[in-house]
């Protein structure tokens, strides 16, 4: 059998797609007992050289952020003249015969388009590129970001994303999916996919609930679900905003992802870090992941900060302001619980490997050959 007939088989039943109410009953399949992997990139921010391609008619009330846009569309066609691409390339190299997915974390595009036919081929190109250049025979699953829900009418861009994905991820699946919070399964792990803007906490949490009695609980989300240390989005995480007005339901979230002892997969803040953290009768660890290749330096990986210590340092650091006594107060109730903490701005691809009770993830910055860093999950 070769390579593409064996994935085509595994796209139907090794990668543990089963029918939907096989699904809400915890019935997936249980062929894949050892080992497996998926190979990850983080934000990738796609976008085309020529800002006209798709922003086109983009504008926005507030000339400080169209700006700010406008010198990311910069930035975004720069990166994918080079960088990226050689990224996506030594991306294409992690995939092998154990690899059953390959993931997106949120931010797929930069958004920022005038219409929903324009972001909807926006999503169309993007996800096809990283399909037909990394695995074309394996599912492709990405989350909802911020950026790919923005642009002249966020509800309109919005609307695009949920239509177009709820058809596309459900062809990369093989089973229906209806909005953008599901649930899938591979073997006797369960992942759980959440959108992060605006969040569904109902819907989250029964998705959560059926996820219960799996061998292990991955979270894929755009946001980490800890609070962040970069003084302009330690705010920006689950249930999280700077006044901590949503404070009691994020404690309970918390609480049921470490009931789960849930491994957390994201991205957003366009750094690579680590956390294991447990309380609340429960663990957590979260592996934040990046593929936003600005720099010549984010191809190594150094790490800006590490140890329960010096967590959420560095914004009080960049902005003393922020030291208050309700800021130290959060970042104190997690730095509570830490086990293991680093950061850092390096940026790459990933592979994540389950080997039965085992999960790590290995990393390779830039478009190194050679690993990185590899972080133990499990």
């Amino acid at each position: 059998m070769d390579r593409r007939s064996f994935f085509k088989i595994s796209a139907a039943g090794l990668a543990g797609l089963a029918l939907p109410g096989e699904l809400a009953l915890g019935m997936g399949p249980k062929s894949i007992d050892g080992k497996y992997s998926v190979v990850i990139l983080g934000d990738t921010h796609y976008d085309d050289a020529d800002p006209l391609k798709y922003h086109k008619g983009y504008t926005d009330p507030s000339p400080e952020r169209l700006a700010n846009h406008q010198r990311e569309f910069v930035r975004n066609g720069q990166m994918w003249a080079g960088r990226s691409k050689d990224l996506v390339k030594r991306a294409a190299c992690l995939v092998d015969d154990d690899t059953r997915y390959v993931f997106q974390m949120g931010d797929l595009i930069q958004g920022d388009t005038a219409d929903a036919a324009t972001h909807k081929r926006f999503l169309e190109d993007a996800l096809n590129l990283f399909k037909n250049d990394l695995a074309p025979d394996l599912p492709f699953v990405t989350v909802a970001g911020n950026h790919d829900l923005r642009g002249n009418d966020d509800a309109v861009c919005t609307q695009a994303y949920t239509e177009y994905m709820s058809e596309r991820m459900s062809r990369e699946l093989g089973q229906e999916i209806n909005g953008t919070n599901f649930l899938f399964r591979c073997g006797p792990d369960a992942f759980v996919v959440v959108n992060f803007t605006k969040p569904k906490v109902n819907e989250i949490t029964a998705l959560l609930e059926q996820a219960r009695g799996a061998r292990h609980v991955f979270v894929i989300v755009h946001s980490p679900v800890f609070p962040f240390d970069h003084p302009k989005y330690y705010w920006w995480y689950l249930l999280g905003n700077r006044k901590d007005s949503k404070a009691e339901e994020r404690r309970k979230m918390r609480a049921l992802l470490a009931s789960l002892n849930a491994i957390v997969l994201c991205g957003h803040t366009h750094a690579t870090e680590f956390m294991d953290w447990r309380g609340d009768g429960g663990r957590i660890t979260q592996m934040t992941m990046s593929s936003v290749w600005r720099t010549d330096s984010q191809a190594t990986y150094r790490e800006l900060a590490s140890g329960a210590d010096e967590y959420c340092t560095l914004l009080f650091k960049a902005k003393p302001e922020l030291a208050t006594e309700a800021n130290k107060a959060l970042f104190d109730e997690y730095r509570a619980g830490i086990r293991e903490y680093s950061t850092s701005d390096a940026a790459g691809s990933y592979k994540l490997i389950v080997d039965g009770p085992r999960v790590y993830v290995d990393f390779y910055a830039g478009d190194s050959s050679r690993l990185s860093k590899r972080f133990t999950l499990r």
